[in-house]
């Protein structure tokens, strides 16, 4: 069986909005949106760690740069 650690944390209106808006939207728990964004997190640490970058492409096709925001 897994080993699962509580986690309570304190976000402002505008993160819980988005969260809210993100489970309902995809039909998911709240653990599982913290999940999916953990994991999102880790890939983007490791990324820019080992000097990649992360690329958007809008629908346009024009290109950018993801900046770290810390």
């Amino acid at each position: 069986m897994p080993d699962y650690q509580r986690l309570s944390v304190n976000i402002n209106a505008e993160s819980a909005e988005v969260l809210r808006r993100v489970t309902a939207e995809r039909g998911i728990t709240t653990t599982e949106a913290v999940r999916r964004a953990i994991g999102l997190l880790g890939f983007f640490e490791e990324t820019l760690r080992t000097g990649s970058k992360i690329l958007v492409e809008d629908k346009d096709k024009h290109q950018s740069v993801l900046q770290p925001i810390y």
